[in-house]
């Protein structure tokens, strides 16, 4: 099936389709292209620091309508497979936001304010309220052997400024200090594009994930068995293909370029 004719498009966000608090340029005209074909378009994140309301209000305020179903993060991901791989009385210490926090508490998941010897499972999310008391608190629950679980494997959260520590580089931290690796839940394990495509009713050959990180976004699209764009207007450069060995179906420019390739436009 050609490009032309998907209809389910899975977006990353940050350094996809807008960076920081700047909507890149075609992002509105894709989304509104991609309604006028009756297609879907669904926004996959692994950022699990906020939830799907901080979202909703960004897009306002970048001028994009959305709803909560327009959303996929790996905190919702995560919370299905705790569901699935814990019982109902499983304690986590979480190293996360608040905002994380609630999302678990709301899911049913008993959350613990500190170290707790009921705790059995470590949490690890994008935390933008990291201390160094949590890190010593997950090297302590890690040193005694406890189920490690983490969102996602992101080193870097792209920014205005350039980069800035995502949870793969708090993984990378306490792998050094503990020898202990988790069980990896968001991108770039399948799950989320699978979860998409069952929801909304696609086949594979009719959708694409299109992301600026390969080793996440394109390796989820890869292990899904799905068509992906590699966008370099984000964290990721050409180099990474031979550094990730992960080969996305096309490579282009910008979210402009993808729309322009859609409709038979001259490229961005």
């Amino acid at each position: 099936m050609s490009l032309s004719e998907k209809r389910l498009f899975l977006l990353d966000m940050d350094g996809t389709i807008y960076l920081s608090e700047t909507l890149f340029d075609g992002t509105k005209d894709f989304l509104s292209h991609v309604r006028s074909i009756g297609g879907k378009y669904l926004f996959l994140t692994n950022n699990s620091s906020r939830g799907t309301d901080a979202y909703i209000a960004k897009m306002a305020r970048l001028g994009i309508e959305a709803f909560p179903d327009d959303f996929l993060t790996s905190a919702d991901a995560t919370i299905r497979y705790l569901h699935s791989a814990y019982g109902p009385e499983t304690v986590y210490y979480v190293c996360g936001t608040e905002s994380l926090k609630r999302q678990l508490r709301g899911a049913g998941l008993r959350v613990a304010d500190r170290l707790e010897d009921t705790i059995s499972v470590v949490l690890l999310g994008y935390d933008t309220e990291l201390t160094y008391e949590k890190l010593e608190t997950c090297c302590i629950l890690l040193g005694r052997g406890l189920d490690y679980v983490a969102t996602h494997p992101d080193l870097v959260c792209p920014t205005w400024y350039g980069s800035a520590p995502d949870c793969g580089s708090v993984i990378e931290m306490l792998h050094t200090a503990t020898g202990r690796r988790p069980k990896i839940i968001g991108k770039p394990q399948p799950e989320m594009a699978l979860t998409a495509m069952e929801k909304y009713g696609f086949s594979p050959a009719q959708t694409c994930l299109i992301g600026d990180r390969l080793y996440t976004d394109i390796a989820c699209g890869v292990n899904a068995g799905i068509d992906t764009i590699f966008v370099l207007s984000g964290e990721g450069v050409m180099a990474d293909i031979e550094k990730y060995g992960v080969h996305p179906t096309y490579i282009m420019q910008n979210i402009r370029e993808v729309l322009n390739t859609l409709t038979g436009g001259t490229p961005a």
